[in-house]
C-alpha cells in the first residue's frame, strides 16, 4: 500500500500492515466486545486484533466499503503500530470520542512505571491518584493520511502548562520517527481515496467506490 504524507510531515506515516487474521474479516460487533464499559472503552490487546481486522477488510483487502471501529480498539491499534508491547489487562485507561475529540481518561497511578519516570515533572507535584485526561483531535482524515494531534493534557480537570510535558514528547518523537511536531502528532497512512470519520466512541472507515 502506498502512503501520501502531508507536505509538512517530518517522516513517513505508519503503514497499515497485513496481519495473520485469516479467520477474521471484520471486527466483532461493538455490543459484544468485552472492552466496553459505561464510562468508555478499555485499551486491550484483543482490541488490536479487532481493529486490525476491520482496517484490513476496508483499506487493504477491500472486502468491505465501510467499517466501524470502537475508539478504544483503535487506540490500542495505534499504540501497537507505534511499537508499544502488549497491554496488560490491568491497564485502566478508558477512551471515549465524539466528532471533535478523542479523550483518554485515567489516573496518574495507571501509567506504567517507565512512563511515570519519563513524565516525572507531572508526578512531582500532584498525588498519583489524581485524574488524568489526554485530548486528541483529528485535523486530517483524508488524502492518504490520518493525522492525530495531542491538544492538551489535564490533571484534576486543569490543563497542564506545556513546559511540563513537552520534554517528554520530544523524547518520544526521537524514539518513534512516526511522531511529528515535537511528538504531538501521530501520522497514519491509508489509501489516498479513503476517508475516516470520528463519531461517538467509534471511527468510521470508508473506501469510496471507484468511478
Amino acid at each position: 500500500m502506498t502512503s501520501t504524507p502531508s507536505p509538512d510531515s517530518e517522516s513517513p506515516p505508519v503503514r497499515f500492515k497485513l496481519l495473520p487474521l485469516l479467520t477474521l474479516l471484520a471486527a466483532a460487533p461493538l455490543a459484544a466486545q468485552d472492552n466496553v464499559t459505561p464510562n468508555g472503552s478499555r485499551i486491550t490487546t484483543p482490541g488490536v486484533t479487532r481493529a486490525s481486522a476491520t482496517v484490513d477488510s476496508v483499506f487493504v483487502d477491500k472486502r468491505a466499503r465501510t467499517g466501524r471501529v470502537d475508539v478504544g480498539d483503535f487506540t490500542a491499534y495505534l499504540l501497537a503500530r507505534l511499537g508499544v508491547p502488549p497491554f496488560p489487562d490491568s491497564l485502566a485507561f478508558l477512551v471515549t470520542s465524539d466528532s471533535t475529540r478523542i479523550r483518554i481518561r485515567g489516573r496518574l497511578m495507571d501509567f506504567p512505571p517507565s512512563a511515570r519516570a519519563e513524565l516525572g515533572p507531572i508526578f512531582s507535584f500532584v498525588d498519583s491518584t489524581s485524574s488524568f485526561m489526554a485530548e486528541l483531535s483529528m485535523p486530517q482524515r483524508d488524502n492518504g493520511v490520518m493525522r492525530f494531534r495531542l491538544e492538551r493534557l489535564l490533571v484534576r480537570d486543569i490543563a497542564l502548562p506545556e513546559f511540563l510535558f513537552l520534554p517528554a514528547l520530544a523524547e518520544y518523537a526521537r524514539r518513534y520517527p512516526v511522531l511529528t511536531a515535537g511528538g504531538r502528532e501521530f501520522l497514519v497512512a491509508m489509501p489516498a481515496e479513503a476517508k475516516v470519520g470520528m463519531g461517538e466512541n467509534a471511527l468510521e472507515l470508508v473506501m469510496p467506490k471507484k468511478k
